[in-house]
C-alpha cells in the first residue's frame, strides 16, 4: 500500500491533453459567458484548493452567472469529455470543490434575496452568503435553519449541496427539512421549479421514465424492512454519508424524492439555482456560559441530559458545544477566556452553551433549569451572561477552532479534518474513545471541539504530506476511524462535511453492500454520463482519501500559519477579479515550492510574471482578510513585503526624491488635479476620461487615470485672521489667555490634495470644516507649520519603500509632538488611514481620527440645526481596522434622519491612488454599490477623501466628509 501511495499522493499539475480540452472548451464558451474563463497556470492553480486537504488544478476555471451559462457549461464540458464541479464560496472541507476538470465558479448573478411576506420564508440565489440571508431576516426575529460555523463565508449553494448544519441546527433545522421550494437544472439542461405547479407538470411529462425510476427505487425500499429501518436510524443524528437515501422513504411522490436527493449530494447530480426557505424564530433573548467541567465524562453526561433526547428545541438550551482541554489550549490567551483559566485543570473541557427564549422571564426560567442541571454534573464554574459582546466574543472563539487550532499545527504540514456523530446516549464514552485512537495513531497534536447537542464532535490535526509515511499512517487511522464510528458505534462519519473525496471510500462500510448500490442507481439515474463532479461521494478508488493531498511549504512567516479556509475572502475587494488572500497564499507557496525543488523553471517564470497583476497590483493591502481570518493573518503586509523586494535601483532613487520634495509633490498633485478640472471645461468629462485611460494603459499602468469625480483639493485650511499667527508657527499659547483649550489638528495630504464634489449643500471641505467644527465646540485650533507636503508615510510604504515611510512618517509625528508640547494636547486628524498609520512612529503625540474624537468632543457642544433625510455611510478599510464603524455611524445619524451602511463593500478598492493607476480594482469593489443606496438618498459620507472620490464614481451620489456633513448640520 504504501508503494501505490507513494507516486500518487501529492497534486500534480493537469496533463497536457487535458490542458487542451480545457484550452477547448474556453473557446466553446468564450461567446456565451460573460464571466471571466481563465486557463494559464497562475489561476487554474489559484482555484485549485478548496478548504479541505486536498488539491486537484482544473483544466479551465470559468465563472457562470445564469442557468442558460450552466448549459452552456454542460454543452463544453460534454463535448471534450471533461468533468463539471461548481463551486460557491470554496468552504468544504472534505474535497467537493476541487477537480481536475471544468471548475465552474457563481458569480453575482445568482445574489437573490427575497424575504416574502411576514419573513417566514426566504428565496435565495446560491452566491448568497449565509450570514447576509441571517442579517436580512434579524429585523423580523428569523434566520434560516442552517448555521455553520463559516456562515460569515459559506454560501448557499454549498449549504443545500452539502446538508450543512451547524450549532444550534441540529438535525430537525438543516435544508433537508426546512426547504420548501428548489430550483434545479439537470445535466440535460431541463430546468425543475419545485414550487411552480407548471414547471412540475412540464418535468413529469419530459422526464416520465426518470421519475418512474425513482419511483420503482421507492417502492423496492419501502419493501425492504431491515434498509428502511437502518436508513430511519441514520438519520436520527447528522449524517452526511452517501446521497440523502431518507428522501426515498419520507416521500411517495417520485418528483418530491427527486429534489430531496439533490439536498447533501455535492453537486453530483445537478445544479441549484435557487432555494426558498422556511425560516425559524430567532430568539431575541439570549443567555450565554463557557462552561468548564472537571473531565470529559462529567461533560459528556451533561450534554446527553441537555439533548432532550434528541429532540431539537428553540426555547431552552439550543446550543452546546463541547471543547475539550487540548484545544481550549490553542485559544486561552484571548481575552474572553480569562475569567475560566482559575478553574481548567490539565484534563478540564468545557461547554459553550447558549440559552434562548422569546422574552426575559422565560429566559430567567431556562436559565435556571441549565443552571440546576450544570451542577448536578459536577460543573466546575458556571457563569451565564446576557451581555450582547462577551456572547459574541465567545462564540467568535468557537466560530473560528477550524482556523486558530489549524494554525497550532506544526509549520509546513497540512491541516486535516473530520467530523463525526454518535448516538447522544453515548456520547460520554464516545468522546473518551475518539481521543485515545487519535493519540494511538500518533496524532496527539489534535483537538476535538463540536456540536455535542447532536452527539457531532469535530477533530483536527495537522501533518506534512511531503513526508514519507504520512500518507500511510493518514490512512490507517481513517480505516481505524471508520471502524469505531460506523461499525461499533452505529454513528456517522460525516455529520455535516459531506462526503468528498475525504469518505468516498468508506461509504459502503457505513451503510452496507444494499444501501451503497441504492446510490450508485442514483448517480446512473441522474447523470449517467459521470459529467458532475464524479470521484466524490461515490468513488472505486480505496485510496482516493489519500491521493491529491495539499503540501504547505513554509514560503512567509507572515502567511506560513495560513490553513487556506477561505474565511478571509469576503473581505478582499479582488476577490473574483483576480485573487484573494487565501489564493495570493497559495500561489506564494507554490513559487516558493518550485525555487525550491527547481522542478519547473519555465512554470515559476510564468508564475512570477502574472503574479505581479494579479497577486501584487490589485491588491489594496487593506489587511481587512486579518480581521476576518481567525488569526489575524495580514495579507497584505506580506504583498508590501514583495512589493519592497522587487523595487529596483531607479524606483528607489525616486522614491527618495519624492520624500526629500514632497511639499514640491503635493503642489504638483494638487495643480495636476487642477489642471484636469480646467480641461473638463472644454473637454467633455468622458472624453478626457478616454484620453487619461487610453495614456494608462498604453504607459503600462504608469500614468494616472483622472476622472470627471477628481477635484483639485483645498491645500492648508484656513484659521481665523485674529489668531493665525501663533498657531501656524506653532508657539504654544496659555490656556488662560486665549481661554479656549488647545488642539492640534492635522489636516492629511488626501484632504488636502483631492477635493470633495460640490453639492447643492454649500459644504466645505473636509479640511476647513475640521476647523470650523473643533472652534464651534470651543476649541483653540493649532496646525502644523508649512503644512504642505507633510504625510504620514503610508502611501511611500503601501508602494513598496518602508525606508522612505518611516523617514517621512518620523519626521511628522516629531512636528506633531512638538506641537501638542510633548503629547500634553490632543491631536486628531481627519483620515482613518493616518490614524491608523501614524502610531507606527516613534513621538509623544496621540493621535484620534476624527470620527472618534467628533464623537466624544464635538458633537456633545453641537447643536444640530438642520438635517438630511437619509445618508449613506461607508466604512472604509482603516476605519474598519480601528473599529470605528460605531463611531461614524452616530456623527452621520445625528445629521440624518436615516443613515443607510454599505454593506456590498467592505474596502472600496481605491486604496491610495490605485483608483488612478489601477481603476479597474475600485470599479469591481464597488460594482454592487448601488444596491445599498435607498430611495431619496442624495448624499454619502466617508473618512478618507479619496475612497469619497472613488464612491462618487460608482454609487451615483456625491459621497463627502463626515466632518463636511456634521458642519452644515451645525451651522
Amino acid at each position: 500500500m504504501q508503494q501505490a501511495l507513494s507516486t500518487s499522493v501529492q497534486p500534480k499539475a493537469p496533463s497536457p491533453d487535458r490542458l487542451a480540452a480545457g484550452e477547448r472548451v474556453a473557446a466553446r464558451l468564450r461567446d456565451q459567458i460573460r464571466g471571466a474563463i481563465h486557463t494559464d497556470p497562475l489561476m487554474t492553480y489559484a482555484w485549485s484548493g478548496d478548504a479541505s486537504s486536498y488539491r486537484l488544478i482544473p483544466a479551465v476555471v470559468v465563472f457562470v452567472n445564469s442557468e442558460d451559462e450552466v448549459r452552456a457549461v454542460f454543452r463544453a464540458a460534454r463535448a471534450e469529455s471533461l468533468p463539471v464541479t461548481f463551486r460557491a464560496a470554496g468552504t468544504s472541507l472534505s474535497g467537493q470543490a476541487v477537480t481536475d476538470g471544468v471548475l465552474a465558479v457563481l458569480g453575482d448573478g445568482w445574489r437573490k434575496l427575497h424575504i416574502h411576506p411576514g419573513a417566514d420564508q426566504i428565496t435565495l440565489g446560491p452566491a448568497i452568503i449565509v450570514a447576509e440571508a441571517n442579517r436580512a431576516l434579524k429585523p423580523f426575529d428569523r434566520k434560516i435553519g442552517p448555521d455553520p460555523a463559516s456562515q460569515a463565508t459559506c454560501k448557499i449553494g454549498g449549504v443545500v449541496n452539502n446538508n450543512s448544519s451547524g450549532m444550534c441546527c441540529g438535525v430537525a433545522q438543516n435544508t433537508y427539512h426546512t426547504m420548501a421550494r428548489l430550483r434545479l437544472v439537470l445535466t440535460d439542461g431541463t430546468m425543475l421549479d419545485s414550487g411552480d405547479e407548471e414547471s412540475r407538470a412540464a418535468f413529469r411529462a419530459s422526464h416520465s421514465a426518470m421519475l418512474e425510476e425513482l419511483h420503482r427505487l421507492h417502492h423496492e425500499i419501502m419493501a425492504d424492512e431491515e434498509l428502511t429501518a437502518l436508513i430511519r436510524k441514520k438519520y436520527r443524528i447528522k449524517n452526511t454519508v452517501g446521497y440523502s437515501l431518507n428522501a426515498l422513504v419520507d416521500h411517495h411522490d417520485p418528483l418530491d424524492i427527486l429534489v430531496r436527493l439533490i439536498v447533501g449530494s455535492e453537486g453530483t447530480l445537478g445544479f441549484v439555482s435557487e432555494v426558498t426557505y422556511n425560516t425559524v424564530p430567532e430568539h431575541p433573548f439570549k443567555s450565554t456560559a463557557l462552561v468548564p467541567f472537571p473531565d470529559p465524562q462529567a461533560a459528556g453526561r451533561a450534554i446527553i441530559e441537555m439533548a432532550n433526547g434528541g429532540i431539537q428545541v428553540t426555547t431552552g438550551v439550543t446550543a452546546a458545544e463541547y471543547i475539550e482541554r487540548r484545544a481550549l489550549a490553542t485559544v486561552e490567551h484571548l481575552a474572553p477566556m480569562a475569567p475560566l483559566l482559575p478553574w481548567l485543570t490539565e484534563n478540564s473541557p468545557a461547554v459553550l452553551i447558549d440559552v434562548t427564549a422569546p422574552d426575559a422571564q422565560t429566559l430567567a426560567a431556562e436559565v435556571a433549569k441549565a443552571e440546576a442541571l450544570l451542577a448536578r454534573h459536577g460543573a466546575a464554574h458556571v457563569d451565564f451572561s446576557t451581555d450582547e459582546a462577551r456572547s459574541h466574543a465567545l462564540w467568535d472563539i468557537r466560530k473560528g477552532f477550524f482556523a486558530s487550532a489549524g494554525a497550532a499545527r506544526p509549520q509546513g504540514s497540512t491541516m486535516l479534518t473530520e467530523d463525526v456523530a454518535a448516538p447522544i446516549e453515548r456520547l460520554a464514552d464516545f468522546v473518551v474513545e475518539l481521543r485515545a485512537m487519535l493519540d494511538e495513531h500518533g496524532y496527539e497534536d489534535a483537538v476535538i471541539f463540536g456540536h455535542a447537542l447532536a452527539g457531532n464532535l469535530h477533530f483536527q490535526m495537522g501533518d506534512d504530506f511531503s513526508q514519507p509515511h504520512s500518507a500511510a499512517k493518514f490512512d490507517a487511522f481513517s480505516r481505524a476511524l471508520s471502524e469505531l464510528v460506523s461499525v461499533r458505534y452505529g454513528g456517522s462519519l460525516k455529520a455535516e462535511h459531506g462526503t468528498g473525496r475525504a469518505i468516498a471510500p468508506f461509504v459502503e462500510a457505513e451503510w452496507g453492500a444494499k444501501a451503497y448500490a441504492i446510490m450508485h442507481r442514483i448517480k446512473a439515474i441522474f447523470d449517467p454520463e459521470g459529467l458532475l463532479n464524479p470521484g466524490v461521494l461515490l468513488n472505486p478508488d480505496p485510496f482516493v482519501h489519500v491521493k491529491d493531498l495539499k503540501l504547505m511549504p513554509q514560503a512567509d512567516e507572515l502567511i506560513d500559519l495560513c490553513i487556506e479556509c477561505g474565511f478571509c475572502e469576503p473581505a478582499c475587494p479582488s476577490h473574483h477579479m483576480t485573487l484573494t488572500p487565501r489564493q495570493r497564499i497559495a500561489v506564494t507557496r507554490e513559487r516558493a515550492r518550485l525555487r525550491a525543488t527547481g522542478e519547473d523553471p519555465a512554470r515559476l517564470a510564468r508564475f512570477e510574471a502574472d503574479f505581479q497583476y494579479a497577486g501584487m497590483d490589485t491588491c489594496a493591502v487593506c489587511n481587512l482578510c486579518s480581521l476576518r481570518c481567525p488569526v489575524g493573518i495580514e495579507t497584505g503586509t506580506m504583498i508590501l513585503g514583495e512589493r519592497a523586494r522587487r523595487r529596483g535601483g531607479v524606483a528607489h532613487s525616486v522614491a527618495r526624491f519624492a520624500a526629500d520634495h514632497r511639499g514640491a509633490v503635493e503642489s504638483m498633485m494638487r495643480g495636476g488635479v487642477g489642471l484636469a478640472e480646467t480641461a473638463r471645461t472644454v473637454l467633455p468629462g468622458p472624453a478626457m476620461e478616454a484620453v487619461t485611460e487610453t495614456a494608462r494603459r498604453l504607459s503600462g499602468g504608469r500614468v494616472p487615470r483622472i476622472s470627471r469625480v477628481l477635484h483639485r483639493g483645498p491645500g492648508a485650511p484656513r484659521l481665523r485672521e485674529d489668531r493665525q499667527d501663533p498657531r501656524r508657527t506653532g508657539f504654544p499659547v496659555p490656556i488662560a489667555q486665549s481661554g479656549r483649550a488647545p488642539i492640534v489638528y492635522f489636516p492629511a495630504c488626501p484632504s488636502r490634495m483631492f477635493g470633495a464634489p460640490k453639492t447643492s449643500h454649500g459644504l466645505l471641505p473636509t479640511p476647513d470644516a475640521m476647523v470650523a467644527l473643533l472652534e464651534r465646540a470651543g476649541f483653540d485650533v493649532r496646525i502644523p507649520d508649512q503644512l504642505n507636503g507633510q504625510c504620514c508615510g503610508q502611501p511611500f510604504l503601501s508602494k513598496g519603500f518602508p525606508e522612505e515611510a518611516v523617514k517621512v512618517g518620523d519626521a511628522l509625528r516629531q512636528e506633531l509632538s512638538a506641537l501638542s508640547e510633548n503629547g500634553r494636547l490632543s491631536v486628531v486628524t481627519d483620515a482613518s488611514t493616518c490614524a491608523k498609520h501614524l502610531p507606527e512612529f516613534p513621538g509623544d503625540a496621540v493621535v484620534a481620527d476624527s470620527a472618534e474624537f467628533l464623537l466624544t468632543h464635538v458633537l456633545p457642544k453641537l447643536t444640530i440645526t438642520q438635517k438630511l433625510p437619509v445618508v449613506a455611510v461607508h466604512h472604509n478599510c482603516s476605519a474598519q481596522r480601528l473599529a470605528e464603524q460605531p463611531a461614524t455611524e452616530a456623527v452621520a445619524g445625528a445629521c440624518a434622519e436615516r443613515i443607510a451602511v454599505l454593506t456590498s463593500i467592505t474596502c472600496c478598492g481605491y486604496a491610495g491612488d490605485k483608483g488612478l493607476f489601477v481603476p479597474e480594482l475600485n470599479a469591481h469593489a464597488t460594482r454592487r454599490v448601488g444596491n445599498d443606496i435607498p430611495e431619496g438618498c442624495e448624499l454619502g459620507v466617508s473618512t478618507v477623501s479619496t475612497c469619497a472620490s472613488g464612491l462618487t464614481e460608482h454609487a451615483g451620489l456625491p459621497f463627502v466628509g463626515l466632518a463636511s456633513l456634521l458642519e452644515w448640520a451645525s451651522r
